[in-house]
C-alpha cells in the first residue's frame, strides 16, 4: 500500500506577520501619543509664552504709569525706553499712557496700553513670537461716589448755628458715607447705615477722625466702617474751575454791577432754570437785596426796577413798620421770589431774558449770581455757580457786601423717568449735578411744603406738595445743603424773638400761617449730598428754635452715579494733591 504524504502547516510566517502588525499598531499609538505630547507641549509653550507676553505688557504699563499715579495731573509721556525684563524671555514695546475723552463729557479715562512679546521654539527649533497688547483704564474717583460727604461736622448755611450736628434716630443712610472730621452719633437715638436693600451692596462709612458713638454700638453699621482714614482734599477748587472751563452756557448775574461807580447802587440778576422734556427754560430778572433805602412803594422804583422787596428784612406787625438789620451778626441768605401772588407782582415784561434751550447734555454756569432750579430733567446736566460777588448795598452806597451765590431748589427736581416717589430707575441715563460755590438751599416755597396764609402747616398738606423730591448729585463747596428755616410761618420765629433775630420776615405776611410749627414733610433724595458743613434740615427743641421747622429725611444713593457722574463733575484728591483713581477695566486692547 502506497503511503500518501500530507504536507505540514508552517505557522511561523503568520506569527511574524501578526507580530509585525502588533508592533506597527503599537508604534502608531506611540507615535500618536508622542505627537499628542509634543502638541500639548507646544500648546503649553504657546500658552506660557502668551502668559509671559501678557505679564510683560502689564508690567510695562505699570512701570510707565507709576510716575503719574501720584501726580496732581496726568500727562501723556511716550519717552519710556524699551527695556527687557531679565527674568522673562521677551520684552515689550509700544507702551503709552494717555487720556481718552469719552462721549457726552461724562468722564475721562486714564489709559495705559502696551504690547508684551515672548518666544518659544517650534518642532524645528525655530523661534515663534507671541504678543499681547494690554489696556488698563482708570477713571478719576469723583464726589458722586459718595452718598454723603462732609468736610467739617459743624453746622453751617444759616443763622443761629450750634456747635455740632450729629446723626440721630430715624436717619437711615446707604452707600458710601465719608467725613474729614469726627462722626458723632446723637445721645438721643441712633442712626442706621444700611446695605442697599435691592442689591445687598454693602454700605461703607469712613471718617478721617473717630466715631463718637455715645449710646450707640457697632450694630448700627450693616457694612464696612473705618476710622482714621486719609482725608480728602477740600474744597474741590480745581474741579470747580474745570466746570467753568467746560461750560456750554454762561449766564451773568453781575452784569449790572459796577463797583467803580460810587454814586449808584448795584442791582443783581436772578436766574431761574426750569427743566422739561428735551429742554430747559431760562428766565432772568433784576432784583435788589434788602435792606433798601427809602419807601419801596415809590413810583421811581416801579419805573426803574420791577423787582423789589421791603426795605428791611423783617415785618414787625403786619403794617409797614420794619426792623433795621444793619447791626446784626448775620446777614440772612436772600433770594428773589414771587410764588405767592405773581399776578400782581410779576409780569412777563419784567424778565430781561426768557428763552427755552433744546438740549440733552451740557454744563450751565451762573457767573456772579444766584440760581433757582426746578423741573423734570431729561438728559445730563450740571449747574454751577461762581464764587461770591462784591456789590454796593442799596441802603448805603459806601458799604460793599458780598453776595453768596447759592443754588435754591424752589420745587421738585426729578428725572423725567423717575418713579412718582422720586426713586431713580436702575440704569437711567439721566444725570444732574448741582455745584454751588456757597449753599444749596431748599427754599421756603409752598411748592416745597412751606406754609400758606390761613393754613395750619403742622404737617398737613397745604394744597401744594407737602414734601420735596430731589434727584441730583449736590456739592455745597463753602457752606451747606440746608433748609430755608429762617423764613417760616411760625408765630415766634418769623421776625424777632425778644431782641434776637431768628427769622428774616421777608415777607412773613405772604408766607403766613402764624402757627406753632412749620412742618414741611419729608425730603426724598435719590442722589448724593456733599457739603463743607452740615446744614440743618430741621430745627426743633432742644435748640434756639423750639418750634419744629423743616423736614424729615429720606436720603438714598443713586447707584447710577458709581460709574457715570454728571458732566464735568469734580474728582476727589488726597491732601497731597494726588488724584484718586479707580480701576475701570483691564484686558486685551479692543476687547474691553
Amino acid at each position: 500500500m502506497t503511503a500518501i504524504a500530507i504536507p505540514r502547516r508552517r505557522e511561523s510566517g503568520h506569527a511574524v506577520f501578526l507580530a509585525m502588525v502588533f508592533v506597527l499598531i503599537s508604534l502608531g499609538f506611540t507615535v500618536g501619543f508622542l505627537r499628542f505630547v509634543m502638541g500639548e507641549r507646544m500648546y503649553f509653550m504657546s500658552r506660557y509664552a502668551g502668559a509671559r507676553a501678557r505679564m510683560l505688557a502689564y508690567s510695562a504699563i505699570a512701570e510707565k504709569a507709576s510716575p503719574y499715579a501720584k501726580s496732581p495731573f496726568f500727562v501723556a509721556d511716550t519717552t519710556l525706553p524699551e527695556e527687557k525684563i531679565p527674568t522673562m524671555r521677551g520684552g515689550y514695546r509700544d507702551v503709552d499712557v494717555f487720556v481718552r475723552e469719552l462721549d457726552m463729557s461724562i468722564l475721562d479715562e486714564f489709559v495705559g496700553q502696551g504690547t508684551g512679546h515672548s518666544e518659544y521654539n517650534s518642532f524645528e527649533g525655530k523661534p515663534i513670537e507671541v504678543e499681547y497688547t494690554a489696556e488698563v483704564a482708570y477713571r478719576k474717583q469723583t464726589f458722586a461716589k459718595f452718598m454723603y460727604f462732609t468736610n467739617v461736622e459743624k453746622p453751617g448755611g444759616g443763622p443761629w448755628l450750634g456747635s455740632y450736628v450729629s446723626f440721630g434716630s430715624g436717619e437711615e443712610l446707604e452707600g458710601v458715607v465719608f467725613s474729614n472730621d469726627d462722626i458723632r452719633m446723637s445721645q438721643y437715638g441712633c442712626p442706621e447705615f444700611v446695605n442697599d436693600p435691592s442689591t445687598g451692596e454693602e454700605s461703607e462709612v469712613y471718617t478721617a477722625g473717630n466715631f463718637l458713638m455715645y449710646n450707640c454700638n457697632e450694630s448700627i453699621f450693616e457694612g464696612v466702617f473705618e476710622d482714621s482714614v486719609a482725608k480728602i482734599e477740600w474744597p474741590p477748587f480745581t474741579g470747580h474751575r474745570r466746570v467753568r472751563d467746560q461750560a456750554d452756557w454762561i449766564f451773568y448775574g453781575n452784569e449790572l454791577i459796577d463797583l467803580t461807580d460810587e454814586t449808584d447802587t448795584d442791582r443783581h440778576i436772578m436766574t431761574e432754570i426750569e427743566f422739561a422734556s428735551g429742554s430747559f427754560t431760562v428766565k432772568r430778572w433784576r432784583h435788589i437785596i434788602p435792606p433798601i433805602q427809602g419807601n419801596w412803594f415809590q413810583a421811581e422804583f416801579v419805573d426803574t426796577l420791577k423787582r423789589y422787596y421791603p426795605k428791611y428784612y423783617r415785618l414787625a406787625t403786619g403794617n409797614n413798620s420794619y426792623f433795621d438789620i444793619t447791626d446784626g451778626e448775620m446777614e440772612f441768605q436772600h433770594y428773589d421770589f414771587w410764588e405767592w401772588n405773581p399776578a400782581n407782582e410779576f409780569n412777563d415784561f419784567d424778565y430781561i431774558e426768557e428763552r427755552t434751550i433744546f438740549a440733552d447734555d451740557g454744563v450751565i454756569w451762573i457767573e456772579g449770581g444766584q440760581v433757582r432750579v426746578k423741573g423734570e430733567v431729561d438728559g445730563r446736566f450740571t449747574i454751577a455757580t461762581s464764587d461770591s460777588t462784591a456789590y454796593r448795598m442799596h441802603y448805603d452806597n459806601e458799604t460793599v457786601n458780598h453776595l453768596q451765590n447759592n443754588i435754591w431748589i424752589v420745587d421738585d427736581l426729578t428725572y423725567w423717568d423717575s418713579y412718582p416717589n422720586g426713586m431713580v430707575r436702575e440704569g437711567s441715563p439721566m444725570r444732574l449735578g448741582l455745584l454751588s460755590a456757597a449753599n444749596i438751599i431748599i427754599a421756603a416755597t409752598p411748592q416745597n411744603g412751606a406754609g400758606l396764609p390761613g393754613n395750619d402747616n403742622n404737617g398737613v398738606d397745604n394744597g401744594f406738595n407737602l414734601n420735596i423730591r430731589i434727584n441730583a448729585a449736590m456739592i455745597a463747596m463753602n457752606e451747606s445743603f440746608v433748609v430755608h428755616y429762617w423764613r417760616n410761618s411760625t408765630n415766634d420765629y418769623h421776625y424777632l424773638d425778644g431782641m434776637a433775630i431768628k427769622g428774616d420776615g421777608c415777607p412773613w405776611h405772604r408766607l403766613g400761617g402764624n402757627e406753632a410749627n412749620d412742618q414741611r414733610g419729608t425730603i426724598h433724595i435719590y442722589g448724593s449730598v456733599i457739603q463743607s458743613r452740615r446744614g440743618y434740615v430741621k430745627r426743633n427743641n432742644p435748640g434756639p428754635y423750639v418750634a419744629t421747622i423743616g423736614y424729615e429725611k429720606n436720603y438714598n444713593y443713586d447707584y447710577n452715579f458709581r460709574f457715570y457722574p454728571p458732566p464735568a463733575w469734580p474728582e476727589t484728591r488726597s491732601e497731597d494733591g494726588s488724584v484718586n483713581l479707580e480701576l475701570h477695566s483691564m484686558g486685551e486692547a479692543g476687547n474691553q
